[in-house]
């Protein structure tokens, strides 16, 4: 059921950056969705009683659409607000958190943009953090969306994640292989 949904929220997010780019080639409607995306899942994460009400089986769904077009009607874009109408009337409210996603992730293949997780042992300086930005552009040859976390569980080093690959240059990393060849002598 899960692929399913995913499936669904796959095409809903497609269609969504399709409308996107139709109604302006410069990228701005596209990043504005986005934008409107995460601000409407902020919503719902931050109020609680609005999931209560929309997913209560008590509420007639036009009253659910109704209330929830009047809470963002002016304060999204139009193409959002068209799905969201879309979304409540099939019923399919749940899958926003995945549509962002998704919807993300198209976004920034269509911009050439690589999303990569740098976790290192201790807070990088600003320098540090440019210095493996700039390195990883140039080798990648597209831009880098670059998020940085300490991770107190590593010894020493750095781990990038860069899609579905793992860069281990932890301490960590290298023990656990010196390890792994000391068992299988």
């Amino acid at each position: 059921m899960k692929g399913e949904l995913a499936a669904v929220a796959s095409q809903y997010a497609e269609a969504v950056l399709e409308l996107a780019e139709q109604a302006d080639k410069s990228g701005q409607v596209s990043e504005q969705i986005l934008s409107d995306l995460k601000g409407i899942n902020q919503s719902f994460a931050a109020t609680p009683e609005i999931q209560i009400v929309l997913s209560h089986p008590g509420i007639a769904p036009e009253e659910k659409t109704t209330l929830l077009l009047n809470v963002f009607e002016g304060k999204v874009g139009d193409i959002t607000y068209r799905l969201l109408r879309l979304l409540a009337d099939r019923r399919r409210l749940e899958l926003l958190k995945q549509i962002e996603s998704k919807y993300a992730a198209l976004l920034r293949v269509r911009n050439n943009i690589v999303s990569a997780r740098l976790s290192s042992s201790k807070e990088l300086t600003q320098s540090e953090v440019a210095d493996i930005k700039a390195r990883l552009t140039e080798h990648l040859g597209k831009k880098l969306e670059l998020d940085v976390e300490v991770d107190k569980t590593l010894l020493g080093g750095v781990v990038l994640r860069l899609g579905d690959q793992v860069i281990d240059g932890s301490l960590k990393g290298k023990l656990a292989a010196i390890e792994k060849q000391l068992l299988a002598v």
